[in-house]
């Protein structure tokens, strides 16, 4: 399969009065035309911000992209124009943001806030605008879009607001489309509609999707690619199902075990929640070694002066520590 999307070593930080801190640090990766990629991570990890600088959205002051590349459709999007970038935002490669109630206008319709993308990237007259619209809100599920296109935001269910984000980001066909946390504070009936919708959506218009959550349920289901991100960092990064069934980082591993099970223990009980201990460092405060050290179980004295490199340790498998062993 061809790579639609390059990220070499890429760097985003936000300059505080407290320092520099490194939200993503060193980062790459590759995604191809109609697969799914995953990136997984409890809060703070760099995933959203990762996203963003995808798009060019970090806001200066006090974010920047201090190095690295994003290389898509031959263009490195890290140094083109922001007249180049807004045409390529939301036509080329679209966002669904997390919280739809907070990311959709509460004063405009949504009609109107679905045709001001159409508009923005497509020569079309007033009224195809709107019937493209109407089209779009057929795609994701929502009923009677004829009457729905006039609703405001706060008249729509969680569910159906998520619905109306992904008609706005794929309202001009993108090529990629970053979905971020898409299915949060959604109860599980109308999670798994959203996932099935993305599916089906991705197969009929044969994009490629990254997909940023926590949760390895999601992951599991979507992506055939994932990088688990760590403190700014990428700890491990392989084929969706090898993964699963054979982690290599103890962080992955400690997301793992901390998925509740159904199958019973020996004795005929469940087997017991096992959470990772600690909380996520302050990147502000990491003094060199590995981020993990210490919440992580296999830890060895120079795991806290040195820290471990990402490294190839099967086929198209890669981890980063340096008591993995194969």
């Amino acid at each position: 399969m061809s790579k639609i999307l390059e990220v070499k070593n890429l760097k985003t930080s936000f300059f505080l009065e407290e320092g520099e801190l490194k939200a993503v640090d060193d980062v790459s990766f590759s995604l191809e035309k109609g697969k799914t990629l995953g990136i997984v991570g409890e809060s703070g990890c760099g995933k959203s911000v990762t996203a963003l600088s995808l798009m060019r959205l970090i806001a200066q002051p006090p974010g920047k992209i201090t190095g690295g590349q994003i290389l898509f459709d031959g263009k490195d999007l890290v140094k083109i124009p922001i007249s180049q970038m807004r045409d390529i935002r939301g036509n080329k490669i679209s966002m669904i943001f997390q919280e739809p109630m907070t990311s959709l206008n509460p004063v405009f319709t949504i009609g109107n806030q679905i045709e001001e993308a159409i508009a923005l990237h497509q020569d079309l007259s007033r009224k195809q605008i709107r019937e493209k619209a109407i089209e779009m809100l057929k795609l994701v599920g929502i009923p009677s879009p004829y009457r729905r296109i006039h609703d405001y935001p706060h008249q729509l269910s969680g569910g159906m607001r998520q619905r109306v984000m992904i008609a706005m980001a794929l309202s001009c066909e993108p090529e990629i489309l970053i979905a971020d946390e898409p299915t949060t504070a959604l109860d599980v009936t109308i999670q798994a509609q959203i996932l099935d919708l993305l599916k089906k959506l991705q197969t009929e218009m044969g994009m490629a999707i990254i997909l940023i959550t926590h949760d390895l349920g999601v992951v599991s289901e979507m992506a055939n690619e994932v990088i688990v991100m760590y403190a700014g960092k990428i700890v491990e990064q392989a084929p969706a199902v090898e993964l699963f069934e054979m982690p290599l980082h103890p962080y992955t591993i400690g997301l793992l075990k901390s998925i509740p099970s159904m199958q019973e223990t020996g004795a005929g009980k469940l087997h017991p929640l096992r959470a990772i201990p600690g909380m996520v460092p302050n990147i502000l405060e990491l003094q060199g070694g590995c981020p993990f050290e210490e919440r992580c179980f296999m830890h060895v004295p120079h795991c806290k002066d040195e820290e471990p490199k990402l490294r190839e340790l099967k086929t198209n498998h890669w981890a980063s520590c340096f008591e993995t062993k194969i």
